[in-house]
């Protein structure tokens, strides 16, 4: 675990602390009574427990221990307390619940007392139900404040609806569809079917707040109309209720992941292991904190945009929006959605920054120094009117800074163009090379390039802004298909015992480590003729028809093979000289081996096994070696037909083929931890209702533009071959999976890798998938980006190497801009090389990163990848030469510049003013991995 996440967890666990002593302090001033059994009920626990372990380990307890019991059982008592409620025929089942404690039954008492004032407003409350989004079919709570008007959270209207320059337009989820939204005021409990008169489908998306408000408010408009008597909405209280107030939390509770819920079971026990249907859960209001109201009722994810409504009054006092694993439950407060309420929000436009900051107050300001007054005006800016983007007026004769170009791209980000999917800050070409001066670069899929650069504008804020083509990797990460992955269904729960540790081993082992084109198929090859009794696989593509046959081979031999395989695997066949038909050959496989080969292909998504790629590619055999790699068993990556004459030719003439990084490794402990994560996502995916035959992903199914960017310089042949090195010794070796604790593994261990170079960082890896706008927040991937960058800064010898235009995927240039803007002189600290595709870190010349994780944010959180750490110099040294020979033979990062006509290879293709391009879908694309 890393100092900064170390850091996090104390200060997570202080929060805990916290909350858990004003939640049994305020109980004790409700009840002062009932100390004394509060009392004894702790002491009770905390002795069973006691007993419990002297029974176990015969071992008594210290004062630090018991300590640390009294803790644990005063958490749980705090849990217990606050019970959830199944709604059915709009009002409370009092059967199918869990009641633990005198307050929950108090509690369960008073909202029955309350049935009058609050079975009424039951049918006003419903679950924001989607379709065309990936993965999940609703996205949080909603609740009607008017007649057709539904008040809900930023955070969930910010999946279905963005800013377009006009007006709230829905997202696009699978295959490019628009988002459809309804609210359901049913899905309560045991319903089968849903009454058509309790759908109400969404229109429009009104308003959502800006992301820099602390108060995460968003208004929909829905189709309807009300009739009869029963009241058409919820009134929101004037005032904020007083701490210790009886409230009630009604929403749509969704199942937690254990990494946010740890105790599972008390879950399963409150919620009875039903969830998304709609729930009723009383406690108390608590003291406000900053600009949010407090609760202490029990919720889950599903409850963003949950009312909190007064047992007493009826009134709503609260929108919630956030909760903490026993830290707290926060709320808008009342005061504040009143007056959103009040002022009907939703009907107006929002309010556009058009020019430069106040400066701020001091001598220059007051202009007795030599300073002038700055008058600033903020305009309104009516949605009817507003043809583009504002565009700020300035009278200023010198170029933009780059603090200036950061601030215009907030801005315009806030306020982009329908069509904008990317806002970053670019810099200018100068003399073939990436320059100084920054400007707002605002990415555009392709066949929208010409209509939203002739309508947006052409500065803001006195920054130019350049309309440039989106890349494959833009328009997927503007895709809803990865933020439907922001969870899975991985079972870390299952994977708890030594059989799937990630701890490091320091022991004997064989380390064959080699570099491909040069030998990947001579020592994969020979590798898998070893094989005697078994080959477990884990693999994103396998196409090569060459380890087809080796794999064959093994089957006639009495091998056991079982692989588990991602969707790309299975891609129609593009090369039919060198690849094979995938189904066609398992299916004959099947049928001539029966029970010793199969395979499955992991399912993605929400509810899958992964985000959106089971990226791994290894291979253990026999249950005591093991294959690791970053290539796929593909011609381009680890199958390239490179002879003895080939290698003869170098440096004369280049090998054909990406450049890899592979090891092959002897020891039986590692083998078997990689063996069973393998083992396991077969039986997961199983269970998540997976088969053998391939679902195409919404993800593989988008099509996107694609637009060829000028071809840089061929790849230059490497200066030599580099011989495979053998090391046969005791080594150190951490291995990395990922999405094993949502990527913390991974990031932890590479953050504390990049954090321990003293000298020297060597980096190469395809592309770094960087930040899509001033607005992103993307966990793992962010802080690795800072690390390095920390260490490109400081360290005398910092380098990365990233690939060049061979990849479709992603722009170089991007990252430079990024690095740039952060202080790093990318001239001497960066370059690219066509067709690589190595992921690996060297660092001080003493330990190496190796595996298949790319820098993206799935890729290194929710995605299947297997990396290594070798705490060995020969090892990581045997890498180092490998980057050299790379770096010499690399070029400087070229700015963008695009084929304007013409044919793109054999596709079809358009053509704009700006850029030629053709449409093709993500699976096509990523054939390059």
């Amino acid at each position: 675990m890393g100092m900064s996440t170390l850091d996090t967890e104390v200060q997570r666990r202080a929060r805990r602390r916290r909350y858990r002593d004003e939640f049994l302090a305020e109980w004790r001033n409700r009840h002062p009574d009932r100390s004394a059994s509060l009392e004894q009920r702790i002491s009770s626990r905390i002795a069973a427990l006691t007993s419990d372990r002297l029974a176990l380990e015969g071992v008594s307890m210290d004062a630090a221990d018991a300590a640390g019991l009294r803790d644990i059982v005063l958490e749980t008592i705090v849990d217990e307390e606050r019970p959830v409620f199944f709604v059915q025929d709009d009002w409370i089942n009092s059967d199918e619940v869990t009641i633990i404690g005198e307050e929950a039954r108090e509690l369960g008492d008073a909202l029955h007392s309350a049935k009058a004032r609050l079975q009424p407003l039951m049918p006003l409350i419903g679950r924001i139900d989607v379709t065309n989004f990936p993965g999940i079919d609703f996205v949080g709570t909603g609740w009607l404040v008017a007649e057709d008007i539904v008040v809900t959270n930023r955070h969930v209207a910010n999946l279905i609806a963005r800013w377009d320059g006009r007006r709230y337009a829905f997202s696009r989820g699978i295959a490019g569809r628009p988002i459809a939204g309804s609210l359901c005021t049913a899905r309560e409990f045991d319903d089968s079917t849903v009454d058509a008169a309790r759908l109400f489908s969404i229109t429009e998306v009104l308003f959502i707040e800006r992301d820099d408000s602390p108060y995460d408010i968003a208004f929909l408009r829905i189709k309807r109309r009300a009739i009869g008597t029963q009241p058409t909405r919820l009134v929101v209280s004037r005032e904020n209720p007083s701490s210790s107030t009886q409230v009630v939390v009604v929403g749509y509770p969704a199942r937690a992941r254990a990494d946010l819920i740890p105790d599972q079971a008390l879950m399963q026990q409150l919620f009875r292991d039903r969830y998304d249907v709609k729930r009723a859960a009383p406690g108390y209001t608590m003291s406000m904190q900053g600009s949010a109201a407090r609760h202490d009722c029990t919720t889950l994810g599903g409850n963003s945009g949950s009312v909190v409504l007064d047992l007493r009054t009826g009134l709503a006092v609260g929108l919630h929006f956030a909760g903490l694993y026993r830290e707290a439950n926060c709320a808008v407060p009342a005061s504040v959605l009143f007056d959103y309420v009040d002022r009907r929000r939703w009907g107006f436009p929002p309010q556009l920054e058009v020019s430069r900051p106040p400066v701020p107050a001091g001598p220059s300001a007051r202009g007795d120094e030599g300073g002038q007054a700055v008058s600033v005006v903020t305009i309104p800016i009516t949605i009817q009117l507003t043809v583009g983007h504002p565009v700020a007026a300035t009278a200023s004769t010198s170029p933009p800074s780059l603090q200036d170009a950061e601030a215009a791209a907030l801005e315009f980000w806030d306020h982009r163009p329908e069509g904008v999917i990317a806002v970053r800050v670019g810099f200018d070409e100068l003399s073939g090379t990436i320059g100084d001066q920054p400007f707002v670069a605002a990415s555009v899929p392709a066949g929208r390039l010409d209509t939203v650069a002739t309508v947006g504008p052409g500065s803001v804020r006195g920054v130019p802004i350049r309309y440039l083509p989106a890349t494959v990797e833009e328009q997927v990460d503007a895709e809803v298909v990865l933020e439907a992955a922001l969870s899975i269904s991985y079972d870390d729960e299952a994977r708890t015992t030594p059989a799937f540790t990630l701890a490091p081993v320091d022991e004997d082992m064989t380390v064959l480590a080699h570099v491909g084109p040069e030998y990947s198929w001579d020592v994969l090859q020979d590798f898998m003729a070893g094989a005697a009794r078994s080959i477990v696989v884990g693999m994103y593509e396998f196409h090569g028809d060459a380890i087809r046959l080796a794999l064959e081979s093994r089957l006639d031999a009495g091998v056991r093979l079982l692989q588990v395989l991602d969707n790309l695997t299975f891609t129609e066949v593009d090369d039919p000289d060198e690849e094979f038909d995938r189904d066609a050959v398992f299916n004959d496989w099947q049928a001539r081996f029966g029970a010793r080969f199969s395979y499955i292909v992991a399912p993605e998504g929400a509810q899958g096994l992964i985000a959106n790629a089971y990226h791994i590619k290894v291979m253990v055999v026999d249950d005591d070696r093991f294959w690791l790699s970053s290539g796929n068993w593909k011609t381009t990556s680890s199958q390239p037909a490179v002879t003895e004459a080939d290698r003869q030719r170098v440096p004369q003439r280049d090998l054909k083929g990406n450049r890899e990084w592979h090891v092959c490794v002897e020891n039986p402990t590692l083998s078997l931890r990689l063996r069973n994560h393998i083992n396991q996502d077969l039986v997961r995916s199983r269970e998540l209702g997976a088969e053998q035959e391939a679902v195409r992903s919404a993800l593989g199914g988008l099509l996107v533009d694609v637009v060829e960017e000028v071809p840089s310089e061929e790849r230059p042949p490497p200066r030599r071959v580099l011989e495979p090195l053998e090391v046969r010794r005791r080594v150190r070796v951490r291995p990395l999976l990922t999405p094993d604790r949502q990527g913390a593994v991974y990031t932890d261990a590479v953050i504390n890798l990049i954090q321990s170079a003293e000298e020297s960082l060597l980096f190469q890896i395809p592309y770094i998938g960087m930040p899509t706008s001033p607005r992103s927040r993307r966990g793992h991937i962010d802080a690795l980006i800072k690390a390095l960058v920390g260490k490109l800064k400081s360290l005398p010898d910092a380098r990365v190497l990233l690939r060049s235009g061979s990849s479709r995927f992603s722009a170089p240039a991007h990252s430079a801009w990024y690095f740039k803007s952060k202080g790093v002189d990318i001239g001497t600290r960066l370059r690219v090389i066509d067709d690589h595709h190595t992921k690996g870190m060297v660092v001080d010349g003493k330990r190496v990163l190796i595996g298949s994780h790319n820098w993206s944010q799935s890729g290194v959180s929710l995605n299947r990848d297997a990396s290594l750490i070798f705490d060995d110099e020969a090892i990581a040294l045997y890498f180092a030469e490998a980057f050299e020979i790379d770096w010499a033979r690399a070029g400087i990062v070229q700015p963008r510049r695009y084929v304007a006509e013409g044919v793109l290879g054999t596709e079809a293709t358009y053509e704009t003013s700006t850029v030629a391009y053709a449409r093709l879908s993500v699976a096509e694309v990523l054939r390059g991995d």
